[in-house]
This record gives structure tokens, sequence and C-alpha cells, in this order.
């Protein structure tokens, strides 16, 4: 492999010749677009362009491939026409093709992608080379559209404007008329506007991707290789006022309980609410939303979770969604295991109730599954002098559980009044490649009383980033650096400093020290890289992600750990054009070493990976990683770092032409360490379009886990030393995801998941740690003959399921109908059997709900 990374020339051609007719030094001269006037009085949006008024207009063409041969001219042409009217831009496109038969399209519903062809219209009226509004069409009508940030590197498909499209098949191929107004983009307030502009054709058959101004597969971006749309002039967009109100009524049949009032067996809820939206100028929005209810959005996965750290979820919730990019600061860097830690995590905002109070054994308790959110609201835009602005305000509500005592009912508080904040600003320069920007973001929770001393009181963190591109987007560099502070009664910052981000009481961490009467903790962050990011085949770096010991973001933000240093260097080389046996493929190679503050090295490791693509589009990866002995300060819990053997890991996944009627992926990877302990997982699965409204996928995942030293317990000893007991685990995990989407049309859709979620392990080979770091395994604890009562086998089953039945009735309007159950079952036992575990799960008492949700768009 290390000869591969080297000489990759002598196994797939020789890697210092560029491909043929692809430019390495300069970027292609941009092409230019004038939009004419019309009156759209003489138009019909109906995807026919034979009116008079479009005959009328200049024709553009002379597109270019990208895929599968750069820098060709296409297949079958296509031409693009573009006029505007006081309130919306049109652009009617016509996409040729000699065998018209054979276009493709499929009904999906509206942002998902499916094997199509698709005509696409990009703009960036900012015109600041990275932001930029993505409208497209497959020839049955389906819409996508989305939000382009950071020159193409994040894309947001919960943006949803009100635009119009239609589509016609013809004897020449099909086409498409695009009515995008005016009030659904952002621009600056110029007499004379030029904007970025792309349009993207997709040969569905002949997995064919032409642009109109050529997009290098070796670029840096995706915006800054745009056309220019010029010929706008004396447009304003409305400060139009949008409103969504929704109502809904949701009815839930669960377990019922004797003598408990709260479980009776069905239980109902009625909510209303409302979404905003004012464009407060032609460039910057407000969007609020008050008492949302997101009973439509999809259950998240089941995971048992056997590690120190808090499991991370994505958001899902459509207010949070849309336009997330703007607030994100990350913690560390793409391909990074930092990757999803950042500074908002929006999943804070509405989290479940975290105090339980105490109650009688005689008492029953009804607590709320979340904190509702009594309203939210947020700024967002960019200014014509390339300054972007986020600010998002959310407050929570004092929740409250209901507690009954005999005939005696009462409310208690279990969550304090909350607000969150973030303010997130950046400000472009050299048309994007530079970028400064800020960030702060700020907790504070109105404790009632004594019970809720174990939260802050406040939380703020905060700094600014930098980012720069130089050598016609050759090369970049990024630095970031991030402080932390919070406060509050003892008890708060004893949870801090005791929690799996920090561990302070670490025995052997002698460069941190655990105070109980602390009210207070700083800290900081930073992230370093420079290296070459474009332009030939070679790319690479170097950097750092640090935290000091006291930095926290959890409070409104994701951190797994603080206490680190990691250094990293990588290098790759990737082959663009296609050969005998490969279409593309590339080779990396990273090296990484991590030390704490106190000196201390926890792991020096290396891998290398490689991607790549057959000629009959199949694809796949393989990587094999290898680690040091490794020091892991979070094994006991809290106790002394333990020393852990080195591994050895290797993945490897492969999936199928995804043009065909059925298509087959499979990921598999095996970790194992030098004293043949290992884990591993193997996820096949498989989806299929049996017609053009139908899809579905079916994905398989087996995780086992042979660990001997996972954590058991901590036995204390006031008067001494704390005894940490750690078993061998024998644990075998299964999943089976099922999703299932049928369009009647492009507005009405049926959408169906499930998911059994199966997990058993017991445990062996009890194990008191003495000497957590002796370089000889057997020397790091001593065997015990005895189980006592440290640990419990398990048998955990868990079934989650929802039907959506989605309609939009009218433009931005949505009647949502759905159901959802949820069944549990737990069994203080190591065995597993499949088909009667599954057979237990989905027979066993859960939770069903129905839930009917109505919203309507209006605009004014």
């Amino acid at each position: 492999m290390f000869i591969l990374l080297i000489f990759p020339g002598l196994f797939f051609g020789n890697p210092f010749s560029a491909p043929e007719g692809h430019a390495r030094s300069l970027s292609p001269k941009k092409k230019i677009m004038v939009a004419t006037t019309i009156d759209p009085s003489n138009l019909k949006i109906d995807g026919k362009i034979d009116e008079a008024v479009w005959q009328k207009l200049p024709r553009y063409d002379h597109f270019i491939q990208q895929e599968p041969l750069e820098n060709q001219p296409p297949t079958e042409k296509t031409f693009v026409r573009v006029g505007y009217s006081k309130h919306a831009l049109y652009l009617a496109i016509q996409a040729f093709d000699t065998h018209p038969e054979t276009i493709v399209g499929r009904f999906t519903r509206r942002d998902h992608t499916s094997a199509s062809d698709w005509l696409s219209v990009l703009i960036d009226s900012y015109n600041d080379h990275r932001t930029a509004f993505y409208f497209a069409v497959n020839p049955n009508n389906v819409r996508i559209d989305k939000l382009i940030t950071n020159d193409g590197d994040s894309e947001d498909l919960n943006w949803n404007p009100i635009w119009d499209v239609a589509t016609s098949r013809n004897r020449d191929g099909w086409s498409a008329e695009f009515k995008i107004p005016f009030s659904q983009l952002r621009f600056a307030s110029l007499k004379n506007q030029t904007w970025g502009i792309q349009i993207c054709r997709k040969i569905r058959r002949l997995n064919e991707i032409d642009y109109w101004n050529p997009e290098p597969k070796d670029a840096a971006g995706v915006v800054s290789n745009f056309g220019e749309l010029r010929g706008l002039k004396n447009l304003s967009a409305p400060k139009n006022l949008e409103l969504l109100p929704y109502g809904s009524a949701s009815g839930t049949w669960s377990p019922s309980k004797a003598g408990n009032p709260f479980a009776t067996g069905f239980s109902h809820e009625y909510n209303a609410g409302l979404d905003l939206k004012y464009g407060l100028t032609s460039n910057f929005t407000l969007n609020a939303t008050f008492n949302p209810d997101f009973g439509q959005v999809e259950a998240d996965p089941s995971e048992l979770n056997l590690t120190a750290y808090e499991t991370y979820f994505e958001e899902k919730r459509p207010f949070f969604v849309e336009g997330k990019n703007l607030f994100q600061a990350n913690l560390g860097l793409g391909g990074n295991s930092a990757y999803s830690e950042n500074l908002f995590y929006s999943r804070r905002i509405g989290r479940p109730p975290r105090y339980y109070p105490n109650i009688a054994s005689e008492s029953y308790l009804k607590m709320p599954d979340q904190t509702h959110i009594l309203g939210a609201a947020k700024i967002t835009g960019k200014s014509s002098a390339g300054f972007s602005l986020g600010i998002l305000n959310a407050v929570t509500n004092a929740e409250k559980a209901t507690v009954q005592t005999g005939n005696r009912r009462y409310s208690e508080t279990v969550e304090p009044l909350t607000n969150y904040a973030v303010i997130r600003g950046q400000k472009d320069y050299r048309q994007g490649r530079t970028t400064v920007g800020v960030i702060l973001t700020h907790v504070y929770r109105n404790l009632p009383n004594k019970n809720f001393y174990f939260l802050n009181t406040q939380a703020t963190t905060g700094g600014f980033d930098v980012s720069h591109r130089w050598g016609n987007d050759t090369y970049a560099l990024q630095f970031s650096l991030y402080g932390s502070s919070i406060s509050g009664h003892k008890e708060a910052l004893q949870r801090v400093q005791l929690s799996s981000a920090h561990y302070f009481q670490r025995p052997d961490a002698k460069h941190v020290n655990y105070d109980p009467n602390r009210t207070s903790l700083a800290g900081l962050a930073s992230v370093f890289y420079i290296g070459k990011i474009a332009q030939g085949h070679w790319r690479g770096g170097i950097g750092y992600v640090t935290r000091t010991p006291g930095f926290e973001a959890n409070d409104i933000g994701y951190m797994r750990s603080a206490d680190f240093l990691t250094a990293f260097y990588w290098a790759g080389y990737t082959q663009y054009t296609p050969g005998k046996l490969l279409r593309n493929y590339s080779i990396t190679q990273n090296l990484w070493e991590t030390i704490n503050y106190g000196g201390d090295r926890k792991v020096l490791g290396g891998n290398i990976s490689t991607h790549f693509r057959f000629m009959n589009y199949w694809a796949g990866y393989l990587r094999i990683d290898r680690e040091s002995k490794r020091l892991d300060f979070t094994a006991l819990r809290g106790g002394p770092a333990l020393l852990k053997p080195a591994r050895t890991s290797f993945w490897f996944g492969l999936n199928s032409d995804d043009r065909k009627p059925f298509s087959l992926t499979v990921d598999t990877g095996l970790r194992k360490d030098d004293r043949g302990f290992w884990n591993g997982q193997l996820t096949p699965g498989i989806s299929a379009r049996p017609s053009d409204r139908l899809n579905f996928s079916i994905a398989l995942g087996y995780y086992p886990n042979y660990d001997d030293l996972q954590y058991v317990q901590t036995i204390a000893h006031p008067a001494g030393e704390n005894e940490y007991i750690l078993g061998r685990i024998h644990q075998k995990t299964f999943a089976l995801t099922t999703r299932v989407n049928y369009s009647f049309t492009p507005n009405l859709s049926l959408q169906v998941y499930s998911q059994p979620y199966i997990s058993a392990g017991w445990y062996s080979h009890f194990k008191r740690i003495t000497l957590p770091r002796a370089q000889i395994y057997e020397d790091r604890f001593e065997e015990l003959d005895h189980a006592a009562n440290w640990a419990s086998d398990f048998n955990f089953k868990q079934f989650r399921a929802n039907v959506v039945l989605r309609w939009e009735y009218h433009a931005g309007s949505t009647l949502f109908l759905v159901w959802s159950q949820g069944q549990t079952d737990y069994r203080r036992q190591g065995s597993l059997n499949l088909a009667d575990d599954l057979s237990r799960i989905l027979t066993a008492r859960g939770d069903r709900t129905f839930l009917i949700k109505l919203n309507h768009w209006f605009s004014y």
C-alpha cells in the first residue's frame, strides 16, 4: 500500500500527466448571459417554449461536458433563454435528445433525488462567489431546491422557496420553463445587477453531466466557477410577509397500568402554532416560529450506547435545519473524528427535561417527552459588501411534570425557563476567497430552586475563524480560535468536571485539579490547517485540532472531549480521466498523533485509503488503519488512563450502478487489537425501483463486539483508592432499516420507515485494574474468580416505525397524516435468537400515535 501511495503510476498510469484537454493552471474564462425584459402576461408556464416571447430572446448554448469526458462537447445539445419582469426571473431550457424515448424521469416527492435526467439552474444573486440558490426539475416535473453555501462545501435541502416550473416532452427531447420570483432570492439593492449563474444538465442513461460554464473536476469550489448573468436593472425585492400557521391533533394508544391515572391506554393532544418569514430588506430575512410542532419528523434510530460519550443525533426539525450552515462553527475538520463537534448543536433546544422528581412509591408521575419551545426567531442574510449575518434566539418553557398522590394532583418543574442565543457573522474579501468570521453563543437558565443547581446558570462560547485561498484557489488556510466560559452553583461545576468530556478527578492527571467548590470554568479550542486543495492530481496538508482541559461547549454545542492536541498530516493523489479498468480513483494517506495537556501521548496512528469507480460505474473504497498502543483516558470513567493494545482496522465498501432498477451496497469493517479482541460491522443493502413511482431500500446492519476491556463498575472506597472493574463482553447487534416511498404525483407521496433493533451481550472474565499503564498486558489487572453483581447480561430490543402521507395541496401548504409506533423490550439475559427476539419485539405492547397536521401558506 505504501508503494501505491508513492508510485501510483506503476499501477494506474502516469500520475504526472494531466487529463486530456484539461487546463491545470488557470480557471476558464467566465461566460456571460444577458437577461432581457419580457412581458409575462404573454407566457404560460407549461413547459412548452413555443411562445413568441421566447423566440425573441438570445439563445445560449455551447455547454461543456464534465462527466464522463471532461472538457469534451456534450453528447446532446442544450440551449437556454433568459428573461425577467418586475417580479420574477424566467428561463426556458430545451434539452435536445436524439433518442427521446430513452429520457429518464422518476416520480419522487419534492427534494428527493432519483436516477432521472435533470435540468438545474443555479443563481448566485449575492454575487459573492460562495452562495447559490439551486432550482432543478426532472422530466416528470419533480422539483429540487436547495441553498448552497461555502462555495459548495455545504448544502441545505430544507430551504423551500415558492417557485414555479413545468416540463414537456417533445420529439426533439424535453424542455422546461422556470419562473423564480425575486422575493425568494436575496440580492443587493443596486441599480444594475450582476449575478453568478450556472446551468447544468444531467443525462442519466449516459451518466453525463454538462455545464454551461465549465466546472473543472479539480476546482476548489462550485459557485466560484459560475458564469455571469447581466442585464438585470432596477430590481426591488418586495419586503413580503409570509405566514405559515398550522393546526395538529394526535391520539396515542399506549399500554395501560392499573391504578395509574396517567396510563389509561389513550391520550390526545391538540396544538397550533405559526411560522413567519419577513423580508427586512432585499437581502436580509426574519424567520420566526411560535409553539412549533415537529410531529411529522422521523424518529431517531435506535442505539444501545456502552461508551462514555453522549450519542450524537442529526437535526431533523425544519426550523433549525433550514439555514443551519450559517450558524456552524466546527470544532474539527472534515474527515476528522471531531467533524460533528460544533459550537452550536440545535438539538439542545427543546431537549427532554433533565430533572426527575423524587416521589413517593405510591405516587404517579407524568413526565413531558420534550421541552416545549415557546418561540424562536432568526435573522439571516448577506449585505452587498459581503457581510453575512445569522442571529438566532429561542426560549424554552419552564416545563412541568404532573404528580398524583392519592386524590391530590400537582405540578413540579422539571426543566427551567431557558434562553438560547447564537450570533454568527462572516465577512468576505477577494470575491469570497478570504473570509473572516465571528461567533458568540449564550445560554441562560432561570433556575427556580435548588433542584436545578446541577445545571449551569450561564454558558458562553465565542471566537473567530479565518479561511483563505490563494494561487488560483490551489492552496487554502483555515484557522479558528474559540473560548468558553460557564458559571453556576458548585453542584453544576462539579457535574461538568466529573463528566466524560473532562474527568478532572483522574488520579494520574497532574495537570488538572478537581475543585468541588468551583463556580466557574473557562477554556480555549483551536483548529489550524494549511494545504493544497485543488489543481492537478496531488493534494495534501498539515494542521492541528486542540482543546484545553477547561473548554466546555455542551450547553448549546456538541463536544465529546477536551484536553487534547492532535497534529496531523495527509497527502493524496486523484486521477480524473478514465483508464482501461477505472473511470476515476483517489489514494490518500494520513498520519496523526494525539497528546493531552499533561504531555501524555494518547495515540500515534496512520492510514491509507482509496476510493475508486470502475468503468461500469460500480464504485467502492478501501481503508487500512494502524494505531499504536494508546492511553484511553475515559476507559475507567474517571479513573486513571488505561493503556490499551495497538490495533489494526480494515474497511471496505462497494456499491453497484444506481442507474439500474436494482442496486446493491455493502459496507464492512474489522478493527482488531494485538491481543486478538475485535469489533466490526457488516451492512449490506439493496435499493429497488420497481416503477417510476415506487422505490424502496432495505439495509441490514450487523455489529459484533468482542472486547476484553469493557467498563463495568467503579467500587468507591471513601478511605482508600477506588476499584475499577472491567469485563470481557461478547455482544451482537442487528438492525434492519426499511424505507418505502411511493409518489402518486410530485406533490402527493407516501413514506414508510421501520427499524427493528436487537442488541444482546454477555460478560465474562471480570478483572480489577491494578497497574493501568503496565507495559505487559497481564500486569494491568487482576483476574477475578466470580462475577458478583458487577454486571448484568442484557437483551435489548426496540422497534420504531412511522408512515407519513404528505400532500402539498397548494404552493407552500401541506397536509400531513402520520402514523408512528414504538415498542421496547429489555431482559437481563445475554442470549440472542433473531427469530424469537424479532417476534417478541414486534408483538410487544408499545405506543402508537396517529397525527394529522395542516399548514397553509399566506403571502402579503
